[in-house]
């Protein structure tokens, strides 16, 4: 002891090892902060304990600002999520990106009448949802697509939702339970023996993370249960262990309220693994810290230094330690800001504040805990040294070589289990079995493939309308090469509604159909041929009936020739008799005069004799005067008759030419129907026969099929409202949400891009969104942030 020290307090406190005299004579300068702290101890611990409790009963838990801030799972930026939104937008169903599967399970019967109308009623209340629901896929709801929503045993079905929010954030846990909430209404409608589980990716994500903030208390409970194990092992004594458990608490109090009110204030954002993170974060390094200064205490006491002196070398010798080490992990928690993924990005922030609060606590309550536990005697004595340790160093100073090939034995064994190590995206492997959303995928497991709940989506964005024959068929050509890739084990899409090749859709049935038409119209076709056979024969007869009104109209002309020759003759003689007549008349005139004079000419039978002579003289000239246009009109007759024979002769030969024909047109009929009777057969049965066999080889849709109610439906689901947008919902063998799930996805893609070459898609943008998609973007990102955080941290901590 030097002469200005008094002896220590506890020297009487069992055994101790004293050092060497000029360790226990120490002059160094005792540094203001530490002095400062031990004379402040009091008031500094009152200080948390005050903040601790204020920020933990005015503040939020730090689980209920989580649930309502956290963010989403992948970021809206990431192809798949990009994909999401973009389809979603297009059709108008949603501009978010998060998806549930409500499933009914019918227990021991099928689904029934009762059921469609409990489904019915179901869909008619989310749909009144607007803020928690922004669409339905009703596929079950309607029989054109029934069968790709309903197990094949029919006891179980599915209805896709749209909620409001992306994929694991705040927005969307709450629309999950609203959605279970509306469901939970219809508990009395719902039939007997149906069961309705809220399931799919957004409902797993939101039960996954409620089940680790239930079990965040039990957490904090075991981690404090270890640290007091810990503390025991290290100093085997309880009292020595209050002092670091308290800081602990305190510590942690205080970082999970600070924390929270600034995620409540939205300064920083934050998840439940970023929660989790964060307070076992603080639990550890809070636990450490507190073994730095009591551990340099008690070695300072077992030296032979005073409680005072003891405090003084401890905080000298681990302040600095802290801060160095705060600052690399506070740093390193901060690099994390600079990933894409929000599993990392939202770690960043809360870690960083959540360090900085226990480095702070450990720099200024961790001195002020030294200080009061060093008041107290029997907390404060100094322990004894065990032997165990001393020999097992002693052993590593002689012996280096040996220790490091011993410790080189274990690095293997404890990497050993790499070789079995195998990545899993699939949050079913951690979500408890007891949740809705994994009872709801253990139903679907019961009556569909592993993945009838995480589907894909394939969306085909065009800058043109696609509803027509020529874009139908290069969409079927996407469906088919998809589904023939290994791993896929349907797609539902324009041309497969059900999720089989659409029915009636192929160019051999269009044959088969075609043949069918003809096998029915033949017979009208023999009753035509055997007409053209009859007219053939009828337009003989009509050659002859005209060859003979030829003759007859030639004897015609002669006898018109004739009769004009002799009308000439008879108008020459009877203008020659009227002259005549006329120089009677003349000499005649006066006598005839006397005649129409005469009153009595009746009565006197020569003088009415003579007066109707005069009166016939009269009437010849009349007759003459008449003669002139018969034999003019004659004359056209005699003219034109000669026309009318070159005319029906033309006729005669116009239509043997007629009668020719027709019979060259009787025999290809004849030949034709031959022909056609033994074609008919085959085309129908090869229809048929593709048709029963759901071939999807040689796609045709003709024109007329557009305006079918079951094409009008599959529009609705599954093309946007101005058809330059379609879908393909693509369903896997196995399980989605796997490394096998993101390679068949990836191939799949593939496919639908070889589909598409060299057709009217060629320029198209295809789109992928759904659970593999999203998970290969996380295994991309992952990597790329895994090396962003690696090179960040290196290059803080060799700053």
């Amino acid at each position: 002891m030097t002469s200005g020290q008094q002896p220590p307090e506890d020297a009487d406190t069992g055994p101790v090892l004293v050092a060497p005299a000029p360790v226990v004579a120490k002059t160094e300068k005792r540094p203001g902060p530490a002095r400062l702290l031990r004379v402040l101890a009091i008031p500094v611990v009152i200080f948390w304990v005050i903040a601790a409790a204020a920020l933990n009963i005015f503040v939020p838990t730090l689980e209920e600002t989580t649930a309502a801030n956290a963010k989403a799972m992948i970021p809206r930026d990431a192809p798949s999520s990009a994909a999401a939104i973009t389809q979603g937008q297009d059709f108008k169903e949603s501009d978010y990106t998060s998806m549930a599967v409500v499933v009914l399970e019918a227990e021991g019967r099928q689904l029934g009448e009762q059921d469609h109308k409990y489904y019915d009623e179901m869909v008619r209340r989310l749909l009144e949802d607007k803020e928690h629901v922004q669409s339905l896929m009703d596929l079950w709801g309607d029989p054109v697509t029934r069968s790709g929503q309903q197990s094949a045993d029919a006891q179980a079905a599915t209805l896709t939702v749209r909620p409001a929010g992306d994929l694991g954030d705040a927005d969307s846990n709450r629309s999950i339970k609203a959605i279970r909430g509306i469901i939970e209404k219809l508990d009395k409608e719902r039939p007997a023996g149906l069961t309705v589980y809220v399931s799919g990716p957004a409902p797993l994500a939101s039960d996954t993370l409620n089940a680790a903030d239930e079990s965040m208390v039990t957490l904090t409970i075991v981690t404090i249960v270890v640290i007091i194990a810990m503390l025991l092992i290290a100093y085997r004594s309880i009292t020595r262990a209050i002092i670091p458990l308290f800081g602990v608490l305190i510590t942690l109090a205080t970082a999970r309220g600070v924390v929270s009110l600034l995620v409540e204030n939205h300064v920083i954002g934050i998840s439940s693994f970023a929660m989790n993170m964060a307070v076992s974060l603080v639990l550890g390094v809070a636990t450490d810290y507190g073994i730095f200064y009591l551990g340099r205490f008690q070695e300072a006491r077992r030296a032979g230094e005073d409680r005072e002196s003891a405090y003084y070398t401890s905080v000298r010798s681990v302040a600095h330690v802290v801060l160095g080490s705060g600052i690399a992990i506070s740093g390193a928690c901060l690099c994390l800001s600079l990933t894409t993924l929000d599993y990392f990005r939202t770690l960043g922030p809360p870690c960083f504040v959540a360090m900085v609060v226990a480095v702070i606590a450990a720099l200024t309550l961790g001195p002020a805990l030294l200080t009061l536990g060093s008041k107290v005697p029997w907390l404060s004595a100094p322990a004894k040294t065990s032997p165990a340790w001393r020999k097992l160093g002693t052993a590593i100073a002689k012996w280096p070589v040996a220790m490091i090939a011993v410790a080189a034995l274990v690095i293997p064994l404890c990497i050993a289990n790499l070789a079995n190590y195998t990545v899993s995206y699939n949050d079913r492997d951690y979500a408890p079995k007891s949740v809705e959303s994994s009872r709801g995928y253990d139903a679907a497991d019961r009556h569909f493939q592993p993945s009838q709940l995480s589907i894909d989506t394939l969306y085909i964005k065009a800058d043109h309308d696609m509803r027509n024959t020529t874009d139908m068929i290069s969409l079927d050509r996407i469906a088919k090469n998809i589904v023939r890739t290994p791993g896929i084990s349907m797609v539902q899409s324009i041309t497969r509604p059900n999720g089989r090749p659409l029915e009636h859709a192929s160019l051999p049935y269009a044959m088969g159909s075609m043949g069918t038409k003809i096998g029915q119209n033949l017979g009208f076709l023999k009753d035509r041929v055997a007409d053209i056979d009859t007219m053939a024969a009828r337009m003989g007869d009509m050659m002859d009936s005209s060859k003979k009104m030829a003759d007859i109209t030639g004897q015609l002309s002669a006898g018109t020739e004739m009769s004009v020759e002799a009308s000439k003759g008879l108008k020459a003689a009877m203008d020659k008799t009227r002259d005549n007549l006329s120089n009677f008349d003349d000499f005649f005139r006066p006598i005839r005069n006397y005649l129409y004079w005469e009153p009595h000419c009746f009565d006197i039978p020569i003088c009415w004799a003579m007066r109707s002579l005069n009166e016939s003289v009269d009437n010849i000239d009349e007759a003459t005067s008449q003669l002139g246009p018969m034999v003019d009109g004659l004359s056209m007759v005699n003219a034109a008759t000669p026309q009318m024979i070159t005319q029906l002769n033309a006729m005669v030969q116009n239509m043997a030419v007629m009668q020719q024909l027709t019979l060259t047109m009787q025999s290809l009929f004849h030949a034709t129907i031959a022909q056609l009777e033994p074609m008919i057969d085959p085309m129908v049965d090869m229809g048929k026969a593709f048709d029963n066999a759901k071939n999807d080889d040689f796609f045709f849709m003709p024109p007329d099929s557009f305006k079918t109610n079951d094409f009008q439906v599959g529009l609705k689901f599954m093309m946007t409202p101005d058809g330059k947008g379609a879908r393909v919902l693509i369903y896997h063998e196995g399980e989605a949400m796997s490394p096998e799930g993101i390679d068949q996805i990836q191939r799949a893609q593939a496919a639908a891009h070889e589909a598409i070459k060299g057709t009217s898609l060629s320029n198209v943008q295809l789109l992928v969104a759904g659970a593999s998609a999203n998970y290969r973007d996380v295994q991309a990102f992952s990597m790329n942030d895994i090396l962003t955080m690696m090179l960040a941290t290196f290059g803080l901590v060799f700053l």
